[in-house]
């Protein structure tokens, strides 16, 4: 996690904390301290304190005043919001991907399909990023780069909430539902392509819902 090239400090600080953000590494409500961060990325404090502020800037880090900082926790109506947009974009990802998306796209999406089925049950780390990697995949197919702009910008504040999920990534039904989106996008049929990919991502908007209200 170290970062070696001066010259891209201050960026590069930025993107691995970030990055450890989107893949779940640090969870919602962990305290963030700048000396334990400065060491494990091998910088100066500054340039991550500069970090946090432009993670706080961008909803994922709360500034706490003389208490350093800690990962933001969602509210309820947050986490809708989230998975509402997200929904929006994916089903347009799936359609787009459905009416032009090239052979090597297709592949790579069957691909990642596929290692969904492969991972140990127990092995929820791994189905997490098996499962990011299926949904990148699909909108990558899309073709749009500024769509997948926006879903990538999208993805650090999902992880925020991915902790309650977290266990339904490969259940039968999942499965099922990632098939669905492959099929239609394989058969070139864009309607339902993109119904399968709004109802796969509602699902998991309700579910969430559900377990954070238990949880609080």
């Amino acid at each position: 996690m170290r970062i070696s090239r001066p010259g891209l400090v201050r960026e590069a600080a930025y993107e691995r904390l970030r990055a450890a953000l989107a893949r779940g590494e640090l969870a919602p409500g962990a305290r963030l301290f700048e000396p334990e961060l400065a060491g494990l990325l091998g910088v100066s404090r500054t340039p991550v304190r500069e970090a946090l502020m432009r993670l706080a800037q961008e909803g994922l880090v709360e500034l706490l005043p003389g208490r350093g900082a800690r990962v933001r926790v969602l509210s309820p109506d947050e986490v809708a919001e989230v998975y509402e947009v997200r929904a929006a974009l994916e089903a347009e990802a799936a359609r787009l991907a459905a009416l032009r998306a090239s052979p090597a796209a297709k592949t790579a999406l069957a691909e990642a399909e596929a290692e969904l089925h492969r991972i140990p049950p127990e092995d929820v780390a791994a189905q997490t990023a098996a499962d990011a990697r299926f949904h990148a995949a699909l909108v990558a197919a899309s073709g749009n780069r500024e769509l997948e702009r926006l879903f990538h910008q999208l993805d650090a504040k999902l992880a925020l909430a991915r902790r309650f999920s977290s266990d339904e990534n490969q259940s039968p039904k999942t499965l099922a539902e990632h098939r669905a989106i492959l099929e239609a996008i394989l058969a070139s049929d864009p309607d339902r392509a993109a119904a399968a990919a709004r109802a796969h991502i509602e699902r998991f908007k309700a579910l969430v819902a559900r377990r954070l209200k238990e949880a609080t």
